[in-house]
């Protein structure tokens, strides 16, 4: 005696497939060429590094952000907390370049002890 042999029924409108065909795949299509997409300007950052961080008075050597002079400032104390829009907010110190007078960085940092201009050690 053979077994009966099961076909797969369809029934409704939501079998319309047949349950043993395969999977429909897409066609590939490759990305398009990505040089013809015009590349965006740098963003502009600011070059810094910190020294004698777990000292009382720390120092930090950076670049202006503005015309780029080689900046060392002394700082010490910690950041100073106010309120912005009634939330905790930190109080930045501005430091200015003394080459173009606009604010070099900003510091959390409760009071700047010194500031001297010196060559980039960044620049090339």
């Amino acid at each position: 005696m053979k077994p009966s042999k099961i076909e797969p029924q369809m029934t409704g409108k939501r079998n319309k497939k047949k349950i043993d065909s395969p999977p429909v795949t897409k066609p590939h299509i490759p990305f398009p060429d990505r040089s013809e997409e015009p590349e965006l300007p740098p963003e502009p950052c600011q070059h810094m590094q910190f020294l004698d961080c777990n000292s009382e008075v720390g120092r930090v050597i950076f670049e202006c952000y503005h015309c780029k002079q080689g900046i060392i400032s002394e700082y010490t104390g910690d950041p100073v907390m106010g309120e912005y829009k009634g939330r905790p907010s930190v109080i930045f110190t501005k430091i200015k370049c003394p080459n173009c007078e606009q604010t070099a960085i900003r510091l959390q940092a409760r009071e700047v002890l010194s500031t001297t201009a010196i060559p980039s050690p960044w620049q090339e």
